[in-house]
């Protein structure tokens, strides 16, 4: 219960008793008795209401979670709680039913409130809240006709008196219903407002774990082939070579940290997501510098570049670059020493880029680290590009592909999107 529920239930409780102490004298002493227990109902009610609020409601314990012990005992105490709660609510409806035509309409207002707090609440099923309300409605006739009997004094009751305390109850259901929709929607949109605040850090994991994995998959991989020359060529005694390989590790080591440490930055310090509508569009040859600049380390790869260059947005730079680092990773790992042809094709209304390597009959020298795929890299590819209205088409195709002279069959990466 909140404060301004407690304080309007306190000068409602105040204004019956004072209306009740006002009419004592001229009614029966069982009426008065009797309404008296409903008022101190209502009062005690309150106090568990409020004092349940402040609690913070109760302490379940999440599935598959054992409670503690001290989690058990307050689980049982607001049970306990809640059964005296409804025991004080039917004492209510009982002595406001009772009393409502031998206090000429005065009883009804404890009725009422147990009527509305009854079907206002979405815990309860909306059948007992009516059904209350009927039993109420019964319990105001046998009031009448105890009325009407001398057992409740002089006061002889009217049709019009008791048509209105009907009247009153069946509002009274009526706003009973109208407070419990509106706390089931307030419920739902806090419940959206929560499921979308989950997906919204569900999505921003998800893209820091994309550029982490591609950051990983490419300088490590890049790393470890670099590596490879050089222990080849500090074999063959060929130790200019092999520093300048040193030097090329180095580089991509250095670029890896700085993107690990860009990845890192934005976890810790969320920032709007990459290519959203504010950011200005990439010209391409920004695009086209940093594919180059992949390739740049790697041997046997050639990029060609068609069709009428156009900016794109952050996104798709950013998507197209990680397409094109994914590729030329599985294509260390599974095919090493192969060509690999890069392909970025501006069209006027999408962007398209190809990664695509001979298939190797043999397998790869290096089980180890064709062994760290783990499918996460194609997938991010894909969610990349689906964010964006695009595809991604990833396998093997049979025969040569334009400009080269091999006939084996290729593993080609796709990716397009609009832009």
């Amino acid at each position: 219960m909140t404060g301004w529920r407690a304080a309007v239930n306190t000068a409602g409780l105040l204004a019956v008793g004072w209306v009740l102490w006002r009419v004592a004298p001229e009614t029966a002493p069982w009426v008065v008795w009797l309404f008296g227990a409903g008022l101190a109902a209502w009062a005690v009610r309150m106090v568990l209401a409020v004092r349940i609020a402040a609690d913070g409601g109760d302490p379940a314990p999440q599935p598959g979670q054992e409670a503690a012990p001290a989690g058990r005992v307050a689980a049982r105490s607001h049970a306990a709680q809640a059964w005296a709660a409804a025991i004080l609510l039917a004492v209510m409806g009982l002595a406001g039913s009772l009393t409502a035509v031998p206090t000429q309409g005065l009883g009804t207002a404890l009725l009422v409130v147990a009527v509305i707090t009854l079907t206002g609440d979405p815990a309860v099923p909306p059948g007992l809240g009516i059904a209350a309300a009927i039993l109420g409605a019964l319990g105001v006739a046998a009031g009448a006709l105890l009325t009407a009997a001398g057992f409740a004094g002089s006061l002889t009751p009217s049709a019009l008196g008791l048509i209105t305390i009907l009247a009153a109850l069946a509002l009274a259901v009526v706003v009973g219903l109208g407070r419990r929709a509106q706390r089931v929607l307030l419920a739902e949109r806090e419940r959206a407002s929560a499921e979308a605040l989950r997906a919204q850090a569900a999505a921003h994991r998800i893209a820091i774990a994309r550029d982490l994995h591609d950051v990983l998959a490419h300088s490590l991989g890049g790393l470890v082939v670099q590596l490879d020359a050089v222990e080849a060529l500090l074999d063959a005694g060929e130790t200019e070579k092999a520093a300048a390989r040193v030097a090329a590790a180095r580089g991509l080591a250095v670029e890896g940290l700085g993107e690990a440490r860009e990845a890192v930055r934005a976890l810790r310090e969320p920032e709007p997501e990459r290519g959203s509508g504010s950011a200005d569009p990439v010209p391409p040859a920004v695009v086209e510098s940093r594919i180059r600049a992949l390739i740049a380390a790697e041997q046997g790869v050639r990029l060609d570049v068609a069709g009428f260059a156009h900016p794109v947005s952050a996104a798709l730079a950013e998507a197209l670059v990680r397409a094109v680092q994914e590729g030329l990773s599985n294509a260390r790992k599974h095919a090493p020493g192969a060509a690999v042809r890069v392909g970025l094709v501006w069209h006027p209304d999408r962007a398209e880029c190809t990664i695509e390597n001979p298939v190797s009959a043999a397998p790869p020298q290096d089980r180890a680290l064709a062994a760290t795929g783990g499918g996460y890299g194609l997938r991010g590819v894909r969610e990349r590009f689906a964010v964006l209205g695009g595809t991604v088409q990833a396998g093997v195709e049979p025969g040569a592909s334009k400009g080269q002279e091999s006939d084996a069959d290729r593993f080609v990466l796709r990716a397009e999107a609009p832009a």
